[in-house]
């Protein structure tokens, strides 16, 4: 994990920046994120909480990355006092399964758990509408699009939003596409009232000021807010004592590589760690082809009678770590 001393950010035209497109993170990533309510009688409600990523699942036949959310519990507080610190841990054993993200075409989608539908099919985080079916993705963001292109979000009872702008944003020693809109059409749900979204957003981050679901969001007397972000390339942070070390505890790094990739006869696993592992293949159903455990560092396994086509290999390791990628059998 790279070490930050400093984050520096740089507004600037992207004719001359930003032209790497950064894709969202689908192996390791945290939000650290806060929420504030108006009690009234001078005090506020403050929740500090991460929403991070660790492992993998199929829907579908499509490949998502598990989403979690774990919150460090919630604080009344008079205005009067400081702002208390905003660090909260992982806690990987006590975090709630939230939903699952995946990114198509520049286009970062999330699947919510079913644990969270209401009666009504909506979901009880969220503000959209009922006219949601629980089989298909809310989109979060678009980074396929240019300055001037509107963006409808149809399960914000088709809530649209205009792209104004693009900038570029220095994190670090990359420059990132920041894409700025106004809110073009605000639907019909009396529900979203979407005054708190921060108005941007960052290739492989999202709203860098109200967080991962910003637009999702009703606000009336609260507020959203993103303190800081890390995966294994970058961190950004918007305060001084945001807790940006802990990653490592859901670190889904590079636990093996895998070829060849296309393969027919044989492939072939190494793993960085050799500790006891255990290997899956699953076919594009989601089908469990193969199931075996390895613990040397180079393994092999014979595919000579799989049908060709799109599989998973899904590596766990003795901590429970997981990592999974695609392959294609011929």
């Amino acid at each position: 994990m790279k070490k930050i001393a400093a984050i520096f950010l740089l507004i600037c035209s992207t004719s001359s920046n930003a032209q790497t497109y950064f894709p969202f993170p689908d192996s390791v990533g945290v939000w650290r994120q806060a929420s504030t309510y108006d009690q009234g009688f001078s005090m506020y409600e403050l929740t500090n909480y991460n929403i991070f990523l660790n492992g993998d699942t199929i829907i579908d036949s499509a490949l998502y990355s598990k989403l979690y959310i774990y919150s460090c519990g919630t604080f009344m507080i008079p205005f009067s006092y400081p702002n208390p610190p905003t660090g909260c841990p992982i806690d990987t054993s006590n975090a709630s399964y939230y939903g699952s993200l995946r990114e198509i075409n520049k286009r970062v989608y999330f699947r919510p758990d079913s644990l969270y539908y209401n009666n009504d099919n909506s979901w009880s985080s969220f503000c959209f509408a009922s006219n949601w079916n629980r089989n298909e993705d809310l989109l979060l963001y678009d980074f396929n699009v240019n300055e001037g292109d509107t963006i409808v979000y149809p399960f914000l009872d088709s809530l649209s939003i205009f792209i104004t702008s693009i900038d570029s944003i220095l994190i670090q020693t990359n420059y990132r596409k920041k894409f700025n809109y106004n809110i073009s059409s605000w639907g019909n749900s009396s529900s979203c009232s979407h005054f708190g979204v921060g108005y941007n957003y960052v290739e492989g981050i999202g709203d860098i000021s109200s967080g991962l679901f910003s637009l999702y969001i009703s606000y009336f007397e609260n507020a959203e807010s993103l303190n800081c972000f890390e995966d294994d390339e970058v961190s950004f942070s918007n305060v001084s004592d945001c807790m940006t070390v802990g990653i490592s505890t859901i670190r889904n790094s590079e636990l093996f590589e895998l070829y060849p990739n296309p393969a027919s006869n044989k492939l072939f696993i190494e793993l960085e760690y050799p500790t006891r592992t255990k290997v899956i293949v699953y076919n594009i159903s989601g089908k469990e082809v193969y199931s075996s455990f390895i613990n040397q560092s180079k393994s092999t396994i014979d595919i000579s009678s799989y049908k060709s086509g799109l599989y998973i290999v899904k590596v766990i390791n003795e901590n429970g770590t997981s990592k999974s990628k695609l392959i294609s059998i011929y």
